[in-house]
């Protein structure tokens, strides 16, 4: 039976093959059709709202953040090796009644799939939160003014300029104080992209 089977599905298919090459193209559709990749990040500005730091000091007060994200510095055709690529980042985090910073740095992007990818970020921060031997009960006592800022996120493309992010961020001031357990604010929220 396999004997006779693959023999007759090899005929078949070189049947429909030539079938199919001699079979001419519609008007205005050419032979050939490039593989459709998608584009590369270019530039891109980030707007959202945050939570403040949830279960501690400054908890639940509302952030307004922006970003500006770079294109990758350079393009690989390797999707793998891509990832390693960053793109750089320029943003801010406002809070009206507690901790504010501004920050640069990087973002790794990864692409899970053609609409769903997840980031890294690590950069360098400043901040005006409240440092020195008292503190008001309400603010976090963030050690120092300059730090690092790390974020980690999951978004989702809604178009192919539109994107949807969630993000967690963390201000850090570890080991640049001498003051009592210094503590950067965290931030849990979403953003909306917009890519040019």
């Amino acid at each position: 039976m396999v004997r006779v089977a693959l023999p007759l599905l090899a005929g078949l298919l070189a049947a429909s093959s030539s079938w199919a090459q001699s079979q001419p193209l519609p008007a205005g559709v050419s032979s050939y059709a490039p593989a459709t990749e998608p584009r590369p990040p270019s530039w891109e500005a980030r707007v959202g709202g945050a939570v403040a730091n949830p279960g501690g000091r400054e908890s639940g007060l509302l952030n307004f953040s922006g970003e500006v994200l770079t294109p990758r510095v350079f393009t690989l055709n390797d999707r793998i090796a891509a990832t390693f690529v960053p793109r750089f980042n320029l943003g801010s985090s406002i809070n009206l009644n507690g901790t504010r910073y501004a920050y640069a740095g990087a973002t790794w992007t990864v692409d899970l799939t053609k609409t769903v990818f997840v980031e890294a970020s690590l950069g360098a921060a400043l901040n005006d939160g409240k440092t020195g031997p008292i503190i008001p009960e309400n603010r976090l006592n963030v050690g120092c003014n300059a730090g690092t800022r790390e974020a980690a996120a999951l978004g989702v493309r809604l178009s192919d300029r539109w994107s949807l992010v969630a993000t967690l961020e963390h201000f850090s001031a570890a080991g640049c104080s001498d003051t009592d357990k210094p503590r950067g604010p965290a931030n849990v929220g979403a953003r909306l992209g917009y890519t040019f």
